[in-house]
């Protein structure tokens, strides 16, 4: 399954178009991180969007959006989180505790507004975690990811 990830649109819409435009193949879902949800629908071209909500995501309508989600898709636990509730601008400490809790080998976070990819092991059997923030799409960075059972290939581009 192929996937395009945003966060930090800030009102950029059109920098997400653009980006989903640059794609040669329709990804089969995106990831939203937060603060831009007005910015983004529910679907967009046909493609479902899943989003968590943003520190800066104070009125986005009657859209019900939670702070966090734990999604499953081929055998991967993959959690979302904006990042501000985990002090993402400090590390990865926080996260990697809710990754455990959750059973999550794939976290998802933006906030920062830098791209960064992570791999580590946690807990006491050593298990693997990737943590990957694709920047902020208003600074031009998005993430891609591409999952198959045995594989989790993350990319980040620029438009």
């Amino acid at each position: 399954m192929d996937f395009l990830i945003f966060s930090d649109s800030h009102g950029k819409r059109r920098a997400m178009e653009t980006a989903i435009g640059l794609q040669i193949k329709k990804p089969d879902a995106i990831f939203f991180l937060g603060d831009g949800l007005n910015d983004i629908a529910d679907r967009v071209d046909g493609i479902p969007v899943i989003c968590v909500r943003g520190n800066c995501d104070w009125s986005i309508g009657t859209r019900s959006v939670r702070e966090e989600e734990t999604v499953s898709f081929e055998g991967h636990r993959i959690f979302l989180t904006h990042g501000h509730r985990y002090a993402a601008k400090s590390g990865l400490g926080a996260m990697i505790r809710a990754a455990e809790e959750r059973g999550a080998d794939v976290v998802l976070y933006g906030h920062t507004h830098r791209p960064a990819l992570d791999t580590i092991q946690t807990g006491s059997e050593g298990r693997t975690v990737t943590f990957f923030n694709p920047g902020s799409i208003a600074e031009g960075s998005f993430g891609t990811l591409t999952l198959t059972s045995d594989t989790v290939l993350f990319s980040h581009g620029t438009i």
